[in-house]
Parts: structure tokens; sequence; C-alpha cells
């Protein structure tokens, strides 16, 4: 394997915020505790030590042991376990909902980003110990977001009735799924693996919650990654205070707006608009939001409804029916968790991005925001055909118009560039604007058009002069462009469409390690693997 490391504003498909946030360029600093670097990193054990409840260590570890209760662990995880109830370690974080055999590559990619922080900071800073956490999101109710996957272009997709919380659905009907992706898999060397892989996981669980876990864990178990499904009593108990004061504050909505005006400042656009009750409530297998009325509270459907005193003493004796949404999840995350760092893909750091402000009302340590590592995994067999066609990985990167003309006038044999002559047109239009301007100052306006007549005529024969050249070498650019849609599938990056299968069905697990090794997750670029 080798490995190319690109900057963000050279790949196509990257956001303004995260290309600017990648290169530390942007004025963030009302916006982060500190920029992801391995000195921040440390400066941010210390606040967190300041204000994390370390009495929670005692709950967590007894909450993990119980979720792990019919999983096998390696002895690092069972160590890493241990070592949660201890005041000198930390945990690093990602998370994601529970997408069918993990949908798309970034999910693998936020998982290796957190083992391999983890592993930079046990390194560099050993008096204490560094946790690598994966928090599922299992309390989402987007069934139609995860309830597919695709594998060279083709969409396996499952099919289900039920409603309410996705980490609790039933799998009796997922092996219709695995019987037609058993068809399509190719006579790879790890096919019947995967397939295995896939049958044991979603086969043997009872519900989408307890298959994503082992899947996971398959995957990441010797890197001693520990999985955390917060959709459960014992933990939302000590988010029970926090709870209560969304519901009289409106912490989010009203603390937010110092983060989101300053966003609206530097020109970035907000990920997700906070409500004035950022809450959803959990009953009878539906998952509804909490709104305010006039004299209390209900759901958004009206079936349940509450007066102030009510929807508290339900918060207390009820609390694993409050679920966050995606921006108070991230404060119940950091509240029970000694973090010190989040990893996320482009759109999570956006949305963290408006949270700081909150996070400071409640006196909430902000976690160092790092974005994932993006990859690109490229074929050793596609690279060679890019070779012989003369195109390097980072013209295969630019968006596809760009492409094409910098193909045409890589591949003719003549100049194909109008822009000196443009140039040498528009002074010499500007000696005669300057005569004019000593004669006949009204000859300065015929001036003017004659010249934008003459640059439009050049204009348009340079861009016939393209055409008709890319017609002449539109066999090379169409295997170019061929070789583009396989990396990137629909004009979208690799890492957002495509599964983990379509690599393990030649790599096997190893595919883990190829990757893991190849990535660094403060390199704040984009990264191409040959594999």
């Amino acid at each position: 394997m080798s490995l190319r490391e690109i900057e963000y504003n050279k790949v196509d498909g990257f956001s303004k915020l995260l290309i600017e946030y990648a290169s530390n360029n942007g004025d963030f600093s009302d916006l982060i505790t500190n920029f992801p670097s391995l000195d921040n990193l440390n400066k941010q054990i210390s606040y967190k030590s300041k204000n994390y409840d370390n009495k929670f260590r005692e709950r967590l570890v007894k909450e993990i042991g119980i979720q792990y209760n019919d999983i096998q662990l390696t002895e690092l995880q069972k160590s890493n376990i241990k070592k949660l109830a201890e005041n000198k370690t930390f945990t690093i974080t990602t998370g994601h909902q529970l997408n069918l055999l993990t949908g798309p590559m970034y999910f693998i990619y936020k998982i290796i980003s957190v083992v391999n922080l983890c592993e930079k900071m046990q390194k560099e800073y050993s008096k204490f110990n560094f946790v690598p956490i994966f928090w599922m999101a299992s309390e989402d109710h987007d069934f139609e977001e995860i309830n597919n996957f695709s594998f060279q272009g083709s969409k396996f997709k499952w099919s289900s009735n039920q409603t309410g919380v996705v980490g609790e659905f039933k799998l009796d009907s997922i092996n219709d799924v695995i019987i037609e992706f058993e068809k399509y898999v190719s006579d790879s060397p790890y096919s019947t693996e995967i397939i295995e892989l896939f049958r044991e996981c979603y086969m043997n669980s009872t519900d989408l919650s307890g298959s994503t876990r082992k899947l996971v864990n398959i995957l990441f178990r010797k890197n001693g990654l520990i999985i955390i499904d917060a959709n459960n009593k014992n933990l939302k108990t000590l988010f029970c205070d926090i709870i209560k004061k969304e519901i009289n504050e409106k912490v989010v909505f009203n603390q937010s707006k110092k983060s989101i005006q300053r966003l609206n400042e530097l020109n970035y656009n907000i990920q997700a608009n906070p409500r004035e009750i950022n809450l959803f409530y959990i009953d009878d297998g539906k998952r509804e939001r909490i709104i305010e009325m006039k004299n209390g509270f209900q759901t958004s459907n009206g079936l349940k409804k509450w007066s102030l005193e009510q929807i508290q003493d339900d918060i207390n004796d009820n609390p694993e029916k409050f679920s966050p949404n995606v921006l108070f999840r991230p404060i119940f995350q950091e509240y029970i968790l000694p973090n010190i760092c989040y990893i996320g893909g482009p759109a999570e750091v956006a949305y963290w991005l408006q949270l700081k402000s909150v996070f400071e009302s409640l006196n909430l340590t902000f976690p160092v925001i790092l974005n994932r590592n993006s990859a690109l995994l490229l074929d050793k067999k596609l690279n060679d055909k890019l070779n012989k066609l003369n195109v390097s990985i980072e013209e295969i990167l630019m968006p596809e118009e760009i492409l094409k003309e910098k193909l045409v006038k890589k591949y003719s044999k003549l100049k194909l560039d109008f822009t000196n002559l443009k140039q040498n047109l528009t002074d010499q239009f500007l000696e005669l604007k300057k005569i004019a301007s000593q004669t006949d100052k009204s000859f300065i306006g015929a001036l003017n058009a004659q010249e934008k007549k003459q640059v439009n005529g050049l204009e348009m024969l340079e861009k016939r002069l393209m055409n008709s050249e890319q017609r002449i070498h539109q066999d090379k650019i169409k295997r170019v462009l061929e070789i583009r849609d396989k990396l990137f599938p629909k004009g979208i990056p690799q890492e957002r469409i495509s599964n983990f299968s379509e690599f393990y069905v030649n790599e096997g697990i190893n595919m883990i390690s190829l990757i893991k090794n190849n990535l660094d997750p403060l390199s704040h670029k984009f990264s191409v693997i040959e594999i």
C-alpha cells in the first residue's frame, strides 16, 4: 500500500467550512476550545479534569459490563474498561447511526481515527490512559437513512414496517437481504467470510443495536474499542438534571445563538437548526418530538401531555424515555464521559461548532473537535491505468468539468489556451483608450464595445477548438472518466457511497489494519491509499 496526502481544497466534494477548519485558516477561536493537535489535547485533559464528575466512572464501568455481557472481550478491551474507573483515564469518542453492514466507508474511517489518536496520545502522554469509544446512535428514528448499503454500484436495502428508535428494531426480515447479497457477491478470496460475518452478526442478534455492536466489535476488538449504547435508564439517570434544564430553560435554543451568530458572520451554513426543546419522547414504539404548549408540554402527535411538574416527575422516574436530538446528544455524551476529543465527519464538525456557547452556559467542557480521516482506496490496477493515461491522482480528484478541460489540453498537440491572446488584446485596447482620452473621450464607449466583441470572439473560437479536440481524444477521456466514476460513484466521493465489503472481499479482516496503518488522525488532509 502507498499513501498520498492532498489538501482538502484540491479535492472535489468538501465544504468551505471543512476546508478552512482542516487547514486552520478560518477564524474559529470563538467556536472551539483548541485546534486539534497533540499539545492541545494534552491541555484538554486539564480542562476536563476540573469539571468531570468522577463519580460517574463507576456507573459507566458497570453499565459497559452489562452491555458486553454476551460478547467475548479481548484482554485489551477488558483492560480499557477497568481503566475507565481510574481518574487518569480519558476517552476519545466518535459515534454514528446504526447503518446496515456499517453503510458507507466513512463509518470505518471514523473509528480508525479514534483508535489511532488514542494510540498517539498513549505514546506521547503515558502517565494517562486513553480509551477509544464508539457511541451508537441507537435512538435515531430515521430508518430510511440507515437501512441500506452499496456494493460495487448495487444497493441492498432492508425493508421493515417497524417504527420508533432503530436500535430496537427486530431482525426477522433481514435474512432476505443477506440471501440477495450472497447471490451478488463475486467469487473473491473473502466472499464467504463476509457473508458469514453478515449472518453471524445479524442472524444471531435480537435487535439492530445488538447486531451493530457485534459487527463493530469483530472489526475493532483487537484495537481495544469500547462500544456504548446510551439508550438505557442507568446512563440517562446521570443526565436527569440537564434534561430538566433543557425543558425549563430551552438551553440549546437560547444559548446556541451566540455561536450561530458567529458562524453566520463567517458566512458558513448552519448545519442543524435548534428547536425550542431538543428532546424526543420514546413510548409505545414511537419517538416523538416534545413541544411546549400554553399550559404545559406534549408530544408532537398529541398522545402524551404533561404539566411542568408532571414532565419533571416523568424525567426522574423514566429518564430512558427522554431522547436527545442531534444537538442535545453531544451534551449527554460529554456529560457522562471523561472525553477530551470528539471525532466526526464534516457535517458533525459543522453542528458541533454551533454548541460551544451552550457548553459554556452549562459549565461543561467543550471537547476538541477533530474531522475524521477522509480517504480514497485506490485499486492498484486502476492506478496503473491512470499512469498509462498520464493522469495524476490530484487530477482525478478535481471536479469532472475541470478534469475534462485539463485532459483535452493534456492530450492535444495544439495550444488551446487563449489567455495570452486575450491579454494582448486587452493591452492593445488599453493603449487605444489612452489615445482616445486625449482626443475624443466619446470614442471610449465604441472601443469598449469593440473590445468586448473581440474578446467574446476569441472565447468562442477557444471553446469550439476545445470541443473539436475533445471529440478527437474522446476515447482516452472516456476511459479516464470511467475510472473517476468508480472512485467518485455518481459524482460523490467513494467514502460516502461504497461499503467496506467491497474491499473486504479481497483483503479480509486484514483490510482494517492495512487502512489503519496508513492514516494519521492529525494530518488534516485527504488520504489516497493504494491497495
